[in-house]
């Protein structure tokens, strides 16, 4: 067989990179161009993540619902208290599309006074989930992820004043099925693969499940509308870019261990399905879908030592969204953050850019 009827999948997914062209592509546009350049490409990108299709087949009532309230010095868990300052933990569940309802832990700071400013803090890959976004580790392992890679980003939030939000995310912690994994399948490759069928994705799905938490945000006098920051970890970093991408009532993002170009990430290194939304690089770069969240600010938070998104291409990725954010006047709104270290979360580049920049910032 000649060398050219080989197909070997790095070559082919090289020539797809160099012959397929990105319809949204940014290219130099500045004032009112921007505008419009950003208005077409939000449009198409909640179509190819699903959106779309979702919204089509109804959007319910939230319904919301109140499981549980616990203080946080009483927490039976008793991983609160060491992870930061006291608090309230409530336990909702949402109904973001029909039959199914999202479960929402919710941290209130026991100092300051409603409306409170929002935090919404999506967890990715992991044991644990919701569970180390809230600090509660029921697990060695959870209590790991806490001090060493500081996942505990909803406890964070409220240490700093914000209601924070913590959502499961879908396919992951207490929404993952405990069947498949125990036949060695992540929730994800079955709920990604039938997504599919639907014209859906379960990227798009998570980042339903955060607009849907937006609605709730607008509908409770005790939460600030006009002041919320979404932050999100590796897997929930991409539901962050998305989600603020796509929605502008996002006012700031903070999306840490995720923005690489999808050339040097998703396209290069194996990951969860999940990562993988059909037709979203004829679309655009990652940089393209972070320029939609201009001039918003927005910071990408990565390890040096992050062998999964690769510190090279989010150098790369970062020097191309900074062009977009000039071209709109906001350079200063816009930051990588560099931890030293790898695949983890760094409270140091999120928190201080958002008191710096943030809804708050003077």
């Amino acid at each position: 067989m000649d060398e050219d009827e080989q197909l070997y999948p790095d070559r082919w997914t090289e020539r797809l990179f160099r012959d397929h062209e990105r319809r949204h592509a940014y290219d130099g546009q500045a004032g009112d161009a921007v505008d419009d350049w950003q208005t077409e490409f939000r449009a198409d990108l909640r179509s190819v993540l699903g959106l779309e299709t979702i919204e089509s087949a109804g959007v319910p009532g939230l319904s919301p619902e109140r499981v549980e309230t616990v203080d946080a010095a009483t927490d039976a868990a008793g991983g609160t208290d060491a992870a930061g300052g006291r608090h309230r933990r409530e336990e909702w569940r949402l109904r973001t599309e029909s039959g199914f309802r999202l479960p929402v832990s919710i941290l209130l700071p026991d100092d300051g006074e409603p409306p409170y400013p929002v935090a919404i803090t999506v967890h990715g890959h992991g044991e644990g989930g919701r569970v180390v976004a809230t600090g509660r580790p029921e697990t060695a392992e959870q209590r790991r992820q806490i001090r060493e890679e500081r996942r505990d980003m909803a406890v964070q939030a409220v240490d700093r004043g914000f209601a924070a939000l913590a959502p499961t995310t879908r396919g992951l912690g207490d929404l993952a099925n405990r069947e498949d994994e125990e036949r060695g399948y992540r929730t994800c490759h079955t709920l990604q693969l039938h997504a599919q069928l639907f014209g859906r994705s379960l990227a798009g799905d998570r980042v339903w499940d955060v607009t849907r938490l937006l609605d709730f945000v607008e509908g409770a006098e005790r939460f600030d509308e006009d002041r919320v920051v979404l932050t999100g970890h590796s897997g929930g970093g991409a539901t962050a870019l998305y989600a603020a991408a796509v929605d502008e009532r996002v006012d700031l993002a903070a999306v840490s261990s995720y923005f690489c170009s999808f050339e040097d990430s998703i396209a290069s290194i194996d990951h969860c399905e999940c990562n993988y939304v059909p037709g979203l690089v004829g679309l655009g770069e990652q940089w393209d879908v972070a320029g939609l969240v201009a001039p918003r600010p927005f910071v990408a938070v990565n390890g040096v030592e992050d062998h999964v998104f690769p510190i090279e291409g989010t150098r790369r990725a970062f020097e191309r969204l900074e062009s977009i954010y000039g071209a709109v006047d906001a350079a200063d709104r816009c930051a990588l953050f560099e931890g030293e270290g790898g695949h983890r979360y760094y409270p140091d580049g999120v928190w201080p850019f958002v008191e710096r920049v943030g809804p708050d910032a003077a």
